[in-house]
């Protein structure tokens, strides 16, 4: 299991950040309204793995339970992003809340 697997599975929220991105403040700024709790992670280390994970290298780079979720406001699937799947209430229906 890679460094980057073992974060993603030993946490219920993962969120991958880049400091100067203004995507990773709105989305961290959302799940802390949302009272979410999360690990951020600096993104740097981990561009590799994610972009063989996801396809993508982009910040923030979220995941729930294992499952990646996209970014603030979309991803790879047609349902994903933060700000949209708290909208919706597929964030907290994917933590089981």
């Amino acid at each position: 299991m890679s460094d980057v697997e073992a974060l993603i599975g030993t946490h219920n929220v993962v969120f991958f950040d880049s400091p100067s991105c203004p995507y990773c403040r709105k989305a961290e700024a959302a799940l802390r309204q949302a009272d979410i709790e999360f690990t951020k992670v600096p993104i740097d280390p981990y561009r590799a793995a994610l972009k063989d994970m996801t396809g993508k290298t982009s910040a923030p780079s979220v995941w729930i339970k294992g499952t990646y979720v996209g970014g603030c406001n979309d991803g790879t699937e047609p349902w994903h992003g933060v700000l949209p799947m708290l909208a919706n209430g597929k964030f907290k229906e994917f933590l089981g809340a």
